[in-house]
């Protein structure tokens, strides 16, 4: 039997463009400086899991947090973060430590990985079979004073509303079994205050919309084992210019013949995908 895994990061790249599928998770090239939104990111998300974890123990807030700033800071030696960068990423995080400190929050899981099977398909004579695994890492789990809610955390530089109908909420929906969700976010706008910079936006998932969610999840896997076997993973040029724009739009724009040398210039081949560890491609 054959098993394909994915998760949210693959899945929203696929229905965007399946050559960047080839080339940020299959092939595995990584951009040589990381964008610093992902930076940003991902330091707030170790403080934030030592901060849960240290507040599901029972340990005092001002050792977690301080613990929690220690650690970013180390972290942050083999980030491309200037110091004042990574100095405002740490007085948010206290701001927002202070500004939830009696929320009334009971942290269940911290950085809960999952890997739980889509679809399966049994073999039978002269047609392999097939198993869809999808996999993540949830930010937290929590018991709250409205009930027990999945919980991903969002940095964010500007004011936005979180999409309901977003791969991964859904997914993490599907997941867990659970119909409650909130997006916790954490902006870092220097002319709001912490009433407008940190918001819990709260979601709520009925069953039609998940199984919609997961039949569409396991067309799109049929189709990228259809570009897996032939081989071919057609650019999707609408997709080039879209927010920030696509890290390998240089190598695109690039004659066939000089694309290898693009990446070689621009990337490197790091350690294959997997979205139970942290990464550059992971959502902010």
């Amino acid at each position: 039997m054959r098993t394909i895994a994915l998760d949210s990061q693959i899945l929203n790249t696929l229905c965007s463009c399946p050559r960047k599928v080839r080339l940020e998770f299959l092939q595995n090239w990584r951009p040589t400086e990381k964008a610093e939104a992902l930076e940003k990111g991902d330091l707030m998300h170790r403080m934030l899991a030592h901060y849960y974890q240290g507040r599901k123990d029972g340990h005092k807030p001002y050792d977690t947090v301080n613990e929690a700033v220690e650690i970013a800071r180390r972290a942050s030696v083999d980030m491309d973060l200037n110091e004042s960068t990574v100095d405002e990423n740490i007085k948010q995080f206290k701001s927002y430590a202070l500004w939830y400190q009696s929320d009334g929050w009971e942290p269940l899981e911290i950085e809960r990985p999952f890997s739980k099977v889509l679809y399966e398909r049994e073999d039978v004579e002269g047609k392999e079979g097939l198993r869809v695994l999808y996999e993540g890492v949830i930010d937290l789990i929590t018991k709250t004073p409205h009930g027990i809610f999945v919980t991903d955390h969002k940095t964010a530089s500007r004011r936005s509303t979180p999409s309901k109908l977003s791969n991964q909420f859904m997914g993490y929906a599907w997941a867990t079994d659970s119909s409650n969700f909130i997006v916790n976010r954490i902006g870092f706008q220097k002319t709001l205050g912490e009433q407008e910079r940190f918001q819990r936006v709260m979601l709520s998932y009925n069953s039609p919309i998940i199984e919609e969610w997961k039949e569409q999840a396991i067309y799109w896997t049929r189709v990228l084992v259809n570009y897996i076997d032939t081989g071919y993973f057609p650019p999707n040029f609408t997709s080039c210019d879209k927010y920030s724009g696509c890290i390998f739009q240089k190598v695109c724009e690039a004659i066939p013949e000089v694309r290898e040398f693009k990446l070689m210039t621009n990337f490197y081949v790091g350690e294959p995908w997997s979205p139970h560890t942290r990464d550059a491609a992971k959502e902010t």
